[in-house]
């Protein structure tokens, strides 16, 4: 992939905010870059209970980060539409940085979950103001109907960050340990503070409230975006499928383990999935003109049920050439969250206002991250009291519920 075409291929009109758009998106790559420069991504597991943890308890963890973005959520998508999009996503890479920087000064369960807790508010800072900025952004110069294309490339640096990243971490993780892999990402994360310190405000999109309260206003917009019927299924169905590729993707490594595969190439997996989030986010807007949103939407379904399937076989095959394979599915089929993720906030991107959109899709976030808490909790519990493949078939079981969401979202599609 060609990251210099990446970074200068942002279609402008000619007027005088073109510049502003132009520095403000080459900025907004190179701070989401930094952010996702996961060094200890491909053994995040390793590294947590060489510090005192289960893997059960590392599967709490998770659930309890989702938490702790969930009570963040709706607040700073909604400071994001009153105060400062450009405010809120500094705030959101000063928290993360001191996050990783928290968990590498940890060792047992609570610091980590300290560290941790951060990094859930960093990721609510930034789930709806990344994008409700990319979009009022776009709108400065009327290019607004490129913003799956934009946003998606701005994505695409995000993940070809966390694959060179992962690859490095590997290598990087025998031979410099844990807590330095993790000082040295936090050294780069904060990189992504001083790129966001050079945004450009965008004034024009706060919102003024005169009648009521704010926590009135932000409950008020809340409320009405899960009663709007169209709204309600383009949030229900993206967060149910991101609740079930969540759990694949850090399952992945524990199934790695118990299936015998070489600890060294945890990294080339976990690289592999994110160069495919870095494709499927660089082209989501051609693969869903080309197929059309519904049948995307049932082959990415399809290949959950699928990766679900390979999940348990790879633990009971003997044939190591074949788990390899079974494995790189598994691998495979966590990137179309990011596929999903742009195609359903893209179709609610166009049916909000600008004054409402950080709240909106904050409020979009929210269910995403709730139900994916609830879902990992789960699985802590499935993984210590029965096992792997129990926890995978139980999963199976569970992807009824997606067919379910996709068939309430499929006449919102077709009108």
């Amino acid at each position: 992939m060609n990251l210099y075409k990446l970074w200068y291929n942002i279609p402008m009109a000619k007027n005088d905010n073109s510049a502003s758009v132009k520095s403000g998106l080459r900025l907004l790559r190179l701070g989401w870059f930094c952010h996702n420069f996961m060094l200890i991504l491909p053994v995040i597991v390793l590294i947590y209970t060489q510090k005192g943890i289960t893997v059960g308890d590392f599967f709490l963890i998770q659930g309890l980060f989702r938490v702790a973005a969930f009570l963040f959520e709706i607040p700073s998508g909604y400071m994001s539409d009153c105060l400062s999009r450009r405010l809120v996503l500094i705030s959101a890479a000063a928290v993360a940085t001191a996050g990783f920087a928290t968990v590498a000064m940890a060792h047992g369960f609570w610091m980590i979950m300290l560290g941790e807790g951060l990094m859930g508010v960093a990721s609510a800072l930034f789930s709806g103001t990344l994008e409700a900025y990319t979009y009022d952004l776009l709108k400065r110069n009327n290019t607004q109907q490129e913003f799956l294309r934009e946003f998606g490339e701005v994505e695409t640096f995000g993940n070809i960050a966390s694959f060179v990243a992962t690859i490095l971490g590997g290598m990087l993780f025998a031979k410099i340990g844990g807590d330095n892999l993790l000082w040295i990402e936090t050294a780069i994360a904060s990189i992504a503070i001083v790129a966001f310190l050079f945004l450009p405000e965008l004034t024009e999109v706060k919102r003024v409230v005169n009648h009521k309260s704010a926590l009135q206003d932000a409950i008020g917009i809340t409320v009405n975006t899960m009663k709007n019927p169209k709204l309600r299924n383009f949030i229900i169905f993206p967060s149910l499928f991101g609740a079930f590729t969540i759990v694949l993707l850090w399952i992945l490594q524990p199934v790695m383990k118990d299936a015998t595969v070489p600890v060294s190439l945890f990294g080339f997996y976990v690289g592999a999935n994110q160069l495919e989030r870095a494709i499927l986010s660089k082209y989501a807007y051609k693969i869903c003109d080309k197929l059309g949103n519904m049948t995307t939407s049932v082959l990415s379904v399809l290949s959950v049920v699928l990766c679900i399937v390979a999940g348990i076989l790879a633990l009971h095959v003997n044939n190591m050439i074949m788990v390899y394979i079974l494995c790189a599915i598994v691998a495979m089929v966590p990137p179309l969250q990011a596929l999903v993720k742009l195609q359903y906030n893209t179709l609610i991107h166009h049916h909000i206002k600008s004054t409402e959109r950080g709240t909106v899709i904050s409020t979009r976030a929210m269910v995403g991250t709730i139900l994916g808490a609830l879902l990992l909790v789960i699985v802590k519990f499935l993984v210590d009291y029965t096992g792997l493949t129990i926890t995978l078939i139980c999963s199976l079981v569970g992807t009824i519920s997606l067919f379910w969401a996709l068939h309430k979202v499929s006449g919102f599609i077709k009108r």
